[in-house]
């Protein structure tokens, strides 16, 4: 059987990229970013013919004499970075409601001779003496990890957007001058889209069909991944008079669900039925003296706040119908009340923004033990390729992770939890790589209490059968 070590050469056989010893040696980080290309040779005349207004033949940069016409000039900035962070999906966690903002990558590159300086004209980097170095310059970060045991390798995709600035601050010593470059996923552009109100469009759409009209009303022709299963909801017209991340957004809120970009650029999104679909986790962090299959590589974790969540009396209303109620009766008299409002449901009937109600209050009414985040170094395993596949494979909402966690002294003081990841955050330099994920708990139903329900309801059978039944008994009487 074939084996690999740190030092061989790379499997991938991928130009570029960094492996620092500190990430342990099974992982490889590249960062790279799309220049415009320049333009080709011709021979005749030309707009751009200037043979009679200044040099013939100037100084080109080594890099921009690379240039193909049509095609993006790919830099590899991995070798000059000093600090890397990456945040995508939620920044926060706020459960079921839990919002993705748009995933952003901010890179500190060491930049002695200026070249990353969009205002150095005589960087490699620049072409007829104007930098490429521009908003909306496509970048991409990906890592590959091979596992030693045959040699065999996987690529991850960490992030994939385009720039939104490049900068560097003036300094007279050149050792110490560094370039700051900021980028966004696609979020922004759905973000910056708000076009004119429309005639009302798509009754009785189920969620799927209102997110495929959202994206080609704007005309995207990117990935769209629909989760599995029938959707909860039908909606109502809309105008389309909001912008495209609003309107994406309400969609998924109408359904209870949750919408993103994965690292990859292609638009996910979970359905209702996704919060209480449980699978085998996907991954097990904490203590291997707990758990023999659990990856060791947690070195700090929070707890969620307990009551910030809490919902026991839900009042939704779809626009111009009829407010809906639903309370947990057993959670209100132990806890108090804890109301939650929304009067802009975009659901088809009442019936159905009942049963929105009903289902948060469900999710809702009762406080759960969970984390609200763990910070993972996956280089710490004695397992550092299973922990970096682990870590960088995860799939916001779908995936689940599992924590398990004992202090040494006390081996049956078990923390055992099993969650969401919502949202992440990557903190890179050559010395240590951390992964931060945004946690939810997976078992949102568990301790869900009956919920009395004040209004229409996709339950509600009193005209269509017994309105008064009996149950038996375990030996047959009633």
């Amino acid at each position: 059987m074939a084996t690999w070590a740190p030092g061989d050469a790379w499997p991938s056989g991928e130009p570029g990229g960094a492996s620092p010893p500190a990430w342990g040696g099974y992982v490889r980080l590249w960062l790279r970013a799309g220049l415009a290309p320049g333009r080709a040779f011709r021979m005749g005349a030309d707009p751009q013919d200037r043979l009679d207004a200044g040099n013939v033949m100037g100084g080109g940069g080594s890099v921009a004499a690379r240039d193909v016409s049509g095609e993006r000039l790919w830099i590899d900035l991995t070798c000059d970075a000093l600090e890397l962070a990456i945040e995508g999906g939620a920044s926060s966690t706020q459960g079921i409601f839990s919002k993705a903002d748009a995933s952003t990558l901010t890179v500190t590159l060491r930049d002695p001779e200026g070249d990353y300086d969009p205002l150095n004209a005589d960087s490699p980097y620049a072409y007829g003496g104007h930098s490429r170095l521009v908003p909306g310059t496509p970048v991409e970060c990906y890592a590959e990890v091979v596992d030693p045991s045959d040699g065999s390798w996987e690529r991850f995709w960490i992030f994939t957007g385009t720039s939104d600035s490049w900068g560097e601050d003036w300094t007279p010593n050149p050792g110490e001058r560094v370039a700051v470059m900021v980028a966004t996923d696609i979020t922004k552009r759905f973000v910056a889209w708000n076009r004119p109100e429309q005639p009302p469009v798509g009754a009785g759409d189920t969620t799927r069909q209102r997110i495929a009209r959202i994206v080609a009303f704007y005309g995207w022709e990117g990935t769209v991944i629909d989760p599995p299963g029938p959707d909860a909801v039908t909606l109502a017209p809309t105008t389309l008079a909001q912008g495209g991340w609003e309107l994406l957004n309400r969609t998924t809120d109408d359904e209870i669900g949750f919408v993103w970009f994965d690292p990859e650029g292609r638009l996910r999104w979970a359905n209702r039925a996704t919060w209480e679909t449980l699978t085998v986790p996907a991954a097990t962090f904490g203590c291997e003296h707990v758990d023999g299959a659990a990856l060791d590589v947690l070195v700090d974790a929070s707890p969620s706040n307990l009551d910030g969540q809490m919902r026991n009396a839900v009042f939704a209303s779809r626009s111009g119908g009829t407010m809906q109620t639903a309370r947990s009766e057993s959670s209100i008299e132990r806890f108090g009340q804890w109301d939650f409002k929304r009067t802009d449901l975009g659901v088809e009937t009442d019936g159905l923004a009942g049963a929105w109600a009903e289902y948060v209050a469900v999710l809702y009414a009762y406080p759960q033990v969970a984390l609200a985040d763990v910070t993972a170094v996956p280089a710490v395993s004695a397992r550092s390729w299973d922990a970096w596949a682990a870590v960088l494979g995860l799939t916001l909402i779908v995936d689940l992770v599992r924590i398990v966690w004992a202090p040494p002294d006390r081996p049956t003081s078990v923390i055992d939890t099993v969650s969401r990841v919502v949202g992440f955050s990557h903190k890179i330099t050559a010395a240590r790589w951390e992964w931060t994920p945004q946690l939810i708990a997976a078992n949102a139903l568990m301790f869900s209490g009956s919920v009395f329900t004040m209004g229409p309801h996709p339950a509600d059978l009193l005209d269509s059968g017994f309105v008064l039944g009996f149950t038996s008994t375990a030996d047959g009487s009633f």
